[in-house]
């Protein structure tokens, strides 16, 4: 989001992507020291650059009000925590560090710009590394990304920064990359093919899990450590690879000839059983919505007047993009509110509603949730239990309901910034809250009988105290509500009984939507 009403997120986190082309440019500042040591100048520019755009940015989008001097001391306070001889001491405006009998002081910056402050953290980081071994030994761009991670820290649990190398593996999770649809792993020194995304280059090359790759455009690829290899077979879109594979049953190497496409990897399966469609969501990126659609059709073809109803799976799905889970919802309702947003920056102050133009599902819907649905699956969640739409089943979600917004920095790492708090069509705050769900099977614990029980129990009366609208609970109310229904991780066989029985009997599923409204608790035995 930020700044864009183009929207995505992150792993439970909304986020638009930015790219920088502002140059840096910042007056080095003096050091006072009190020892012979000084900090190199090694790569000044470039931390400066990064301390000041990430300084800026959370200025600009955090849900809190911050300051850029408590985010510089807060991130160099890790120094001390990588090397037990250092001491990092804040006096005022001026950061000392200390080891044996080297002291040296850094004055806060004259003029307290985000420039300025970036600068003053590249300068103590120079410092820590020239009077520490075991910082200088550590690679720039991890120290760095500690520095970083240890400002936002004190901010929320879910702001944070990573470095170049796994930001473009969680961007190409997230958006999907070119390359040819395999992963990799070691079979004693030869690199195995581990497993092949369906409709892939791979996939239709004939490649097959347990292929042993020999050579990488003609080089054997025992001239490549693993993780080179990988990116090498990352790459423009229709750019050609050629691969020798070794494949059991064969004495001679299948020589492959590939071409890189665009490849998203798939988060929604489907399994067919009893007139039933059991559809599970692992993540939400970009391809979630559209391959929930195409095996929602799938199922319809192939179970035809026998499919009766729908699980959507929602258990430990820790979240994705805000986008996605707006079009999954769009699915399984033809109109009404999904979700909205709010936080300090105006931007952030958005509301989202289902996404006209689709035909959606009219079975019985049956969505399962545990301790480890966050974010984006709580918005799913959420947004079908307050309407009425479903029978949320399971124990109580997560209760990670901020917004993220996501920024590639100069280096190509990326900043995420929590910068808005989720509302739901009820009208209650999802974070810390999370989604209770309207029948809980945590605690279960005697088998079958205990499912029966619960099931006898339906359409059970609910305590006056917790059958109130959830927007009207304060903490307490909420507390107690969890309390009754704890998140959890267990119970797939519970979960999986209570929905088969649900939907196998219209007259129930119609009376626990119609008496328990959606959204209130019928408690386990």
């Amino acid at each position: 989001m930020g700044g864009s009403t183009n929207f995505r997120s992150l792993f439970a986190r909304p986020a638009v992507t930015f790219s920088r082309c502002s140059a840096f440019a910042a007056a080095i500042l003096a050091l006072c020291a009190c020892a012979t040591k000084l900090p190199p100048a090694v790569g000044l520019a470039h931390e400066s650059a990064l301390f000041a755009d990430t300084t800026k940015d959370i200025l600009e989008y955090h849900i809190k009000q911050v300051s850029p001097d408590q985010l510089a001391f807060d991130g160099l306070a890790r120094l001390a925590t990588l090397d037990s001889a250092l001491t990092v001491v804040r006096e005022g405006d001026r950061l000392e560090l200390r080891r044996g009998g080297d002291v040296l002081r850094f004055p806060a910056p004259t003029h307290a710009t985000n420039a300025g402050w970036g600068t003053f953290t590249a300068q103590a980081i120079a410092g820590a590394r020239s009077l520490s071994p075991t910082i200088a030994a550590i690679p720039a761009d991890r120290l760095e990304e500690m520095i970083v991670d240890a400002s936002l820290a004190a901010l929320d649990p879910y702001s944070r920064y990573v470095r170049p190398e796994i930001a473009r593996e969680r961007r190409a999770a997230r958006d999907g990359f070119d390359g040819i649809g395999v992963t990799l792993d070691l079979e004693g020194a030869a690199v195995r093919i581990a497993s092949v995304m369906p409709d892939t280059p791979a996939a239709r090359a004939g490649l097959l899990p347990g292929d042993r790759i020999v050579s990488f455009n003609g080089t054997p690829v025992a001239q490549f450590p693993l993780d080179v290899l990988r990116r090498h077979l990352r790459g423009p879109e229709q750019s050609p690879v050629q691969l020798a594979v070794a494949r059991r049953g064969r004495t001679e190497p299948l020589e492959v000839s590939l071409l890189r496409a665009k490849i998203v990897p798939e988060t929604a399966t489907l399994k067919e059983e009893g007139g039933i469609a059991w559809l599970k969501l692992r993540y939400f990126n970009q391809r979630t919505a559209q391959g929930l659609a195409d095996l929602l059709r799938q199922a319809h073809r192939d179970m035809g007047p026998a499919l009766h109803g729908l699980v959507l799976d929602l258990r430990d799905n820790p979240g994705g993009l805000l986008d996605q889970s707006v079009e999954v919802v769009s699915l399984f309702r033809d109109a009404g509110d999904v979700v909205s947003t709010v936080g300090r920056n105006p931007q952030s102050m958005q509301r989202f509603t289902v996404v006209k133009g689709r035909r959606s599902e009219t079975l019985p819907l049956v969505v399962l949730i545990n301790g480890g649905s966050a974010s984006a699956s709580e918005i799913v969640a959420a947004a079908l239990q307050d309407s009425g739409r479903a029978v949320v089943v399971g124990t109580s979600s997560y209760g990670k309901g901020t917004v993220q917004t996501v920024l590639r920095t100069e280096n190509d790492g990326e900043l995420t910034v929590t910068w808005a708090q989720i509302i739901t069509p009820g009208g209650y705050f999802l974070n810390t809250h999370g989604v209770v769900p309207t029948l809980c099977t945590a605690r279960l614990d005697g088998g079958a009988a205990s499912v029966d029980a619960l099931l006898a129990k339906l359409p059970s009366p609910v305590p006056a105290a917790l059958a109130s609208p959830r927007a009207t609970l304060d903490d307490a109310g909420w507390q107690r509500l969890r309390a009754r229904c704890p998140a959890g991780h267990d119970g797939d066989g519970f979960d999986r009984r209570v929905a088969s029985e649900l939907l196998d009997n219209a007259a129930l599923y119609h009376s626990v939507l119609a008496r328990l409204g959606g959204t209130r608790l019928a408690a386990n035995p």
